[in-house]
């Protein structure tokens, strides 16, 4: 194996402002390559014996720098030697920045560097819209950023649980829109996001060892989520409108009550999305837009009804999709007109018809948590859990009777007909 070759040597450079003066620099060479800096001493050119290199004369000042530039000579072989009895990769620029305390590893990627990544990677992957609210977390990230880093962006291995009180603390008290604070649980997400993204850089792609975020905690506070209880229900199903556009919005809703469907799932349906069995039964088979899992429904007929009203309206129309294509902005207005006119209280929007299929028309009815997991589409069973929360109904039928079988054991115990074993 070749020897490698190492020297350290001074020389000056001229001074820009004053010619007569010059720095007095430090020069490492490894195997013919050279890296300088500054030792931050200046002399008159004059004075510098450019053999030696060394400054000339006895003063006490010159021997001051002599023995400054005899020190730095020292130290710079002890990085060497530790960097070879370390295994390391030594160049000029190795040895040069382990002088100077430089980390002598790289430094990895940055921050906004991951984000932008992120970004890059997922938002192709997801259904336009899926990733407006990554955005604007990666948005607050680099708002937080210019702020407080003058760099205006930070290592990954300075992302730690100080960086993200302090990210917290910031999106908490500089929201982007001044009238629209965030607060609670959308705090909270930014949080969650902030975290899956780094999460993301450790365990996919492998940019860090460690998530020092991992064990931050932002709680969310578990939302009650909206529902059409079974009466409010029938109450849309019997309500006929005049205008077509609230007609077909009503039905729409409706068809995702019986369904579990998504808005984006809804208006995505095509024929091909069917299958009809021997005996009558429909089925609906797709893979959620959101989550790429395989819904599959066996369709109700009140669900039905509707889809093969708007399954020859499409053949009529020649259109590949069987909804009519509106936005979820216009829905949602809608809806708010059909909830005043059906004088329902519970605030519609057309998440509530997913809600209202998981809560009302399933799990209310008997139907198994596994089964409710897979035709909603979830991941993971305990996204379906929440669904199951217990609700001033469920307390008042699991409640009643009760009364009744506490007045049997009294009577029971009143005719000393009681069994310790019955406790």
């Amino acid at each position: 194996m070749a020897t490698q070759t190492f020297s350290v040597s001074f020389l000056v450079r001229k001074c820009k402002a004053d010619k007569t003066h010059a720095d007095i620099y430090v020069r490492i060479t490894v195997d013919g390559q050279g890296k300088e800096f500054s030792t931050k001493e200046q002399i008159a050119i004059s004075a510098w014996d450019r053999k030696k290199g060394r400054v000339k004369g006895n003063t006490i000042a010159v021997k001051s720098i002599n023995e400054h530039l005899d020190n730095i000579r020292l130290a710079v072989k002890a990085h060497y030697r530790k960097l070879i009895d370390n295994e390391k990769l030594v160049t000029a620029e190795s040895v040069r920045d382990a002088y100077q305390g430089v980390q002598t590893q790289l430094k990895g990627h940055t921050l906004k560097e991951l984000a932008q990544y992120y970004q890059k990677i997922w938002e192709p992957k997801l259904a336009k819209g899926n990733f407006k609210n990554y955005k604007t977390t990666i948005t607050y990230l680099e708002l937080f950023l210019q702020k407080h880093y003058p760099s205006k962006d930070v290592y990954l291995s300075q992302v730690d649980g100080e960086f993200a009180t302090e990210f917290e603390h910031y999106i908490r008290t500089t929201p982007i829109k001044d009238h629209d604070p965030c607060k609670g649980n959308g705090l909270g997400k930014h949080i969650q996001r902030f975290k899956r993204i780094l999460n993301w850089a450790e365990k996919e792609i492998k940019w860090i060892k460690e998530n020092k975020c991992k064990d931050y905690s932002c709680p969310l506070k578990r939302p009650k989520r909206r529902k059409l209880n079974f009466v409010e229900l029938v109450k849309l199903e019997k309500k006929r409108f005049v205008n077509p556009a609230l007609e077909y919005v009503k039905e729409l809703f409706l068809h995702s009550c019986y369904t579990g469907f998504a808005f984006i799932d809804a208006m995505a349906l095509t024929e091909h999305d069917f299958e009809w069995e021997a005996d009558g039964a429909v089925w609906c088979k797709i893979y959620r837009t959101k989550s790429d899992e395989l819904c599959a429904v066996p369709l109700l007929a009140s669900a039905a009804a509707i889809l093969k009203k708007y399954r020859a309206d499409a053949k009529v129309n020649g259109r590949k999709n069987i909804f009519p294509a509106v936005s979820n902005q216009h829905v949602n207005a809608r809806l708010k007109i059909i909830q005043e006119a059906c004088e329902v209280y519970t605030y519609l929007t057309f998440h509530v018809a997913r809600h209202t299929f998981a809560k009302t028309v399933a799990l209310k009815n008997g139907i198994p948590m596994e089964t409710v997991q897979m035709m909603m589409g979830h991941t993971k069973i305990t996204t379906t859990q929440i669904y199951a929360d217990v609700d001033e109904e469920k307390i008042i039928n699991d409640m009643s009777g009760l009364e009744d079988k506490l007045n049997r054991k009294r009577d029971l115990v009143e005719k000393g007909e009681w069994q310790s074993s019955w406790q």
